[in-house]
């Protein structure tokens, strides 16, 4: 009866350890990605349009409502120059991510806020997985708030 009782103890012990522990699962995908968020980020707290352009697809659908600019194909290089516009007139203050999600494992989102001096930003990013399973932005979106 006693070895019955180490045995149930031993259940119930592992049963608490494997709740207790976080179920996510940090694969290479998403370390991949997760470095692309965060090379977003610092291209957008630093006004970097070159850091910016290195995050791009090769073409992609770019829109920046308050410049009436409104592109579903322009190439990374055009979009860099554009950005380099943009950054210059709307010099950063802050960007947050406030929502990320996905479609699937190739298709990402995310929804961030973007302040600058002179305006504030709602940007949209999809981001979707490409050649050697890099992601890269396919769509990016700037809607004025």
């Amino acid at each position: 009866m006693k070895p019955m009782k180490y045995i149930f103890a031993a259940l119930v012990l592992i049963t608490f350890i494997n709740a207790s522990k976080p179920n996510k699962k940090f694969t290479p995908t998403k370390r991949v990605y997760n470095e692309l968020t965060d090379r977003i980020r610092m291209s957008f707290k630093g006004g970097n349009p070159k850091m910016l352009a290195s995050c791009l697809s090769k073409e992609i659908e770019l829109i920046i409502d308050s410049e009436k600019i409104d592109f579903q194909k322009i190439s990374s290089q055009q979009a860099e120059q554009i950005f380099k516009l943009f950054f210059q007139h709307n010099p950063p203050l802050s960007f947050q991510y406030v929502y990320q999600g996905a479609s699937n494992v190739d298709l990402k989102y995310s929804v961030a806020n973007y302040r600058s001096r002179n305006k504030d930003f709602l940007v949209y990013i999809l981001v979707k997985r490409g050649e050697n399973n890099k992601y890269v932005i396919d769509t990016i979106q700037f809607r004025e708030s």
